[in-house]
């Protein structure tokens, strides 16, 4: 860190400047990894399950092996783009 008196540069773990004696200023704490709380954990999952339900209700996601070719990933692309009705 430099010191805010003369400029010279100084090592973090130092107090004082070793050139004019000018007390340094302390240097910041390292900021830790920013945890979720638990009520943005709460909302974090309510968001995914209402995504997941949407696309479920959207036959994103079939299930089994119906033989029914109805869902959203089996509509050719041209239908799907509103080309043909």
């Amino acid at each position: 860190m430099d010191c805010a008196q003369c400029g010279t540069w100084n090592p973090d773990d130092k107090v004082r400047c070793w050139r004019c004696g000018a007390e340094l200023p302390k240097p910041a704490e390292p900021k830790g990894s920013r945890k979720l709380s638990s009520q943005q954990w709460v909302w974090i999952i309510a968001a995914l399950f209402s995504v997941l339900t949407i696309l479920m209700q959207c036959g994103i996601f079939r299930g089994g092996d119906s033989g029914n070719d109805v869902g959203l990933l089996s509509m050719p692309a041209l239908v799907l783009a509103g080309a043909i009705t």
